[in-house]
């Protein structure tokens, strides 16, 4: 090496020696480490001939592990689907006692109405109908969720028929514990 280039990079010239050494033993030393390391996979390859293992070349596909299982699988499946339905066939009583009512029998009076009157002694008197229900607003409600609880749909004639009946001047300012009365009949 030149001595320009040995002061730049800061390599001492006993340090150039020494590596210069060192390729030498390398060199040297190559071709036997080679040799050494051929005749230990030499001594390993007999020593695994002599061991006796062989390669077992008879291993079966996947696809054969596959169908056996889908088939076995489903063999199954039948045994314990038939199984269940012989236990639930066993244990449902059959009650042959019962038997499906007879239809009357058909008359020439039969397409006409008959009315019956009812005995005086049985009557009772009926309750009045109310024709309003009474609500109490809830967390939560507003007008339009209260009329579609007791009408099923929302329509502005509902609205008005429940803030007639409650006298509101805001059907929106409703306030919780709040009655309200609903208006059933004669709304459509």
């Amino acid at each position: 090496m030149k001595s320009t280039t040995l002061r730049r990079s800061n390599i001492t010239r006993e340090k150039v020696a020494m590596m210069e050494a060192l390729n030498r033993y390398n060199r040297e030393h190559q071709n036997e480490d080679f040799y050494r390391t051929q005749s230990k996979n030499r001594e390993l390859d007999a020593l695994w001939q002599s061991f006796g293992v062989k390669q077992q070349r008879n291993e079966k596909a996947p696809q054969v592990y596959f169908v056996t299982g889908l088939v076995a699988g489903v063999i199954i499946t039948l045994i314990i689907t038939t199984f269940v339905s012989l236990l639930i066939n066993i244990s449902t009583p059959k009650d042959d006692s019962i038997v499906a009512p007879k239809a009357p029998a058909v008359t020439k009076d039969s397409g006409k109405f008959r009315f019956i009157p009812a005995d005086s002694a049985s009557k009772k008197p009926a309750a009045p109908l109310s024709l309003n229900e009474e609500y109490t607003v809830k967390e939560g409600d507003t007008l339009e969720s209260i009329i579609i609880r007791f009408y099923g749909t929302f329509d502005m004639n509902k609205v008005t028929a429940i803030q007639e009946a409650n006298k509101m001047a805001n059907p929106n300012a409703l306030s919780i514990g709040q009655k309200l009365i609903i208006p059933i009949k004669g709304i459509n």
